[in-house]
């Protein structure tokens, strides 16, 4: 009788099977353990390796989207970047639309810190408003996330639209209380919250796509950002 070990991967459809009987259970496991560590990076992982394996995902997921974009990633341009196979990608993900959940919850977060620590919380309302929408132009027109946030996230079903809401949800309140503030101190106009809300989203985002669309992304950025905040802190300004 020969004991049969399996372990199937999807690069190059490798398959390690028949040990013959003469073999020990002990023997045969020792086999199998070195035959699969000399072929594969990433086996039996622990806690620490099961979260770099996910990061490296992450990461070769960002870099793609800048490359080809979200539509044009294929499971086997991540798991060949890695070097991992498909099995091993659903271990983590249940899809590509999963993984990019996952990902914006992972960097979001704090992106989201690091901008609005980026700004005074004392500056009056207008200027405020003003700092963090050209902030938010600079990220959307020059961050991978940001790229992901305005061209991918669209295309998304809406349950994952929802999901992701959720992860960058500190920064649309904030974006909110602000705004909130500035009506009720008389420098800006009442508008219904959604729409001010759409307002706000809106041209943040034209801004960043001009940013993306120019010939000089990284020298233009600045000017970009400053004229799309000014834009936006006049839409709203109580007119004397």
């Amino acid at each position: 009788m020969l004991m049969r070990i399996v372990k199937r991967r999807a690069i190059g459809g490798t398959l390690l099977r028949f040990i013959p009987d003469e073999l020990s259970v002990c023997e045969v496991l020792a086999v199998a353990e070195c035959a699969w560590d000399r072929q594969y990076a990433y086996t039996m992982p622990t806690r620490a390796s099961t979260a770099e394996l996910r990061n490296a995902m992450f990461d070769a997921a960002r870099d793609l989207i800048a490359q080809v974009g979200y539509s044009e990633m294929s499971h086997a341009d991540i798991t060949s970047s890695v070097g991992i196979g498909r099995t091993t990608f659903y271990e983590h993900f249940s899809s590509k639309e999963d993984l990019l959940i996952q990902l914006v919850r992972r960097d979001l977060p704090q992106t989201t810190e690091e901008i609005l620590a980026s700004v005074d919380s004392n500056l009056p309302p207008d200027q405020r408003l003003g700092e963090l929408a050209a902030r938010m132009v600079e990220f959307v027109g020059t961050d991978h996330m940001g790229l992901i946030l305005h061209t991918e996230v669209p295309r998304l079903t809406p349950e994952a639209q929802r999901d992701i809401a959720e992860a960058h949800e500190g920064l649309a309140s904030e974006f909110a209380n602000v705004y909130r503030a500035g009506v009720m101190q008389g420098i800006f106009k009442e508008y219904p919250p959604r729409l001010a809300g759409r307002m706000i989203e809106q041209i943040i985002m034209t801004g960043g796509k001009i940013v993306m669309d120019s010939k000089d992304p990284a020298g233009q950025v600045a000017e970009i950002a400053q004229d799309t905040a000014a834009l936006l802190v006049d839409a709203f300004r109580v007119r004397d």
